[in-house]
């Protein structure tokens, strides 16, 4: 048979092989071309500020960082997802497209903090190629929407030429990526930052800021700036653990879920009141990671439970209220004493910890105590850091009141903190903790 064929093809003209040959190539290469035909997004000017128009409709982004839920993320009502690094963004961009999702995808850059030296010319060069190749793979994904290229190297930086590797990334984005805007991302915005950017950077079109508390002052901060154009809240939530007061051995006192979901109730105001130059926001953190504490910036408990700060989310990206909700809760309380009051004791001294219902029934929750150390090897700037190992705690009978629970402290003197889930129904969650300290004993 392959005989055969071979002498059919000897004895076409050269010019009907010609056109044979290119109809074949052509059906090899259409349905690659079909699954990756990217959507035009574009920064324009409207009325006295910006907008950004994808596929020429004005888009206002509705997002969140994370790679985890993006169904759930979908279901909430947002439209875009953040990313922080490329092996995020390969992970996430066609489940995002499934959802009906975006990808504000991120470009690592190392940071001098972390030991990467931006004198070395060899580490420099392998790091842009790198991205540069991240860039040819992603760029023509319907679901990409922009490029983050870095996320807070400004922090404990000295070498400007940080900002020229960031240049060098923009420059082959907008070289080769006709439709994708490309972003820096700092933390929250300072006239010294943006005067970096803007003699190292003129290929960056779009500011993104970090900003927490700081949201209440950030869009005037951007104009003092002096950033001339527009920018996004590429992170936000409720209190930062550098922005709460702490303990006298400097442990750091976690609102509680309910007070969390207040504060992104507060802030999304301010995001939206800005509605001339900020084009969306990313909230923080679609998923679960250990961050000081298990739960201080999780929107997830590790379980996968949903808190409130979820629902909140959902009305203001939807206007639709939760049809299920979730518990509200007291901030927690040790020998009725609160965080704020730096809870000591002595070893093996008795301990009653209570907290109350803002909102649920007491016969419809499940109230999960857990007691850990002090973590010992927390981060900056978001590093990973390691979960401490949970200590035993005496079981509740089950006709016990699940709002209060006795122990004794730990033998072993040092920082501890006790936690509390409260799970109701639906899948929706509530939590708390507190610190306290047992001392060590006189000398």
């Amino acid at each position: 048979m392959r005989r055969h064929r071979s002498n059919f093809l000897a004895k076409l003209s050269p010019c009907i092989m010609k056109k044979i040959l290119s109809v074949l190539c052509l059906a090899c290469v259409l349905p690659a071309a079909l699954a990756a035909q990217p959507v035009r997004v574009e920064l324009r000017p409207a009325g006295a500020g910006f907008e950004l128009r994808r596929n020429g409709e004005p888009f206002f982004i509705l997002g969140a960082g994370g790679v985890e839920q993006l169904d759930r993320l979908a279901g909430s009502g947002a439209n875009s997802v953040r990313t922080w690094g490329s092996d995020q963004t390969a992970k996430v961009l066609d489940v995002a497209g499934k959802v009906g999702l975006t990808v504000c995808a991120g470009l690592w850059i190392e940071q001098e903090r972390r030991g990467f030296n931006y004198d070395d010319p060899a580490a420099v060069a392998a790091q842009i190629a790198a991205h540069k190749r991240a860039v040819d793979q992603f760029k023509n994904h319907p679901s990409l929407l922009l490029w983050a290229v870095g996320n807070e190297v400004e922090a404990q930086s000295r070498n400007p030429k940080v900002w020229d590797t960031i240049e060098a990334v923009a420059a082959y984005i907008r070289q080769t990526d006709p439709n994708h805007p490309v972003m820096v991302v700092t933390a929250h915005v300072s006239p010294g930052t943006v005067a970096l950017i803007k003699a190292h950077c003129p290929s960056v079109q779009l500011l993104g800021c970090n900003s927490y508390a700081g949201l209440s002052v950030l869009a005037q901060d951007v104009r003092k700036s002096g950033w001339p154009g527009p920018y996004l809240v590429t992170e936000w939530g409720s209190d930062g653990n550098w922005e709460v007061p702490k303990t006298p051995w400097g442990a750091e006192l976690e609102p509680t879920s309910t007070e969390k979901a207040f504060q992104f109730a507060l802030r999304y105001s301010l995001i939206m009141a800005d509605y001339t130059n900020c084009l969306g926001s990313y909230a923080f953190y679609w998923g679960q990671k250990q961050e000081t504490t298990p739960t201080w910036f999780n929107l997830y408990t590790e379980d996968g439970a949903e808190t409130e700060a979820i629902e909140v989310l959902q009305f203001l990206w939807t206007g639709l209220q939760a049809k299920v909700t979730a518990p509200r809760v007291t901030p927690l309380l040790l020998n009725g004493q609160g965080g704020a009051a730096a809870v000591t004791v002595a070893s093996r001294a008795p301990l009653r910890a209570e907290f109350a219902l803002a909102r649920g029934e007491r016969d419809r929750i499940r109230v999960k105590w857990e007691l850990l150390p002090e973590s010992s090897h927390k981060g900056f700037g978001g590093d990973a850091e390691l979960r401490p190992a949970e200590l035993s705690l005496p079981a509740i009978p089950p006709a016990a009141d699940p709002t209060r629970l006795e122990f004794s402290a730990p033998k072993s003197p040092g920082a501890y903190r006790l936690f509390i889930t409260v799970y109701g129904p639906g899948g929706k969650a509530a939590t708390a903790n507190i610190p306290f300290l047992v001392a060590a004993p006189a000398s």
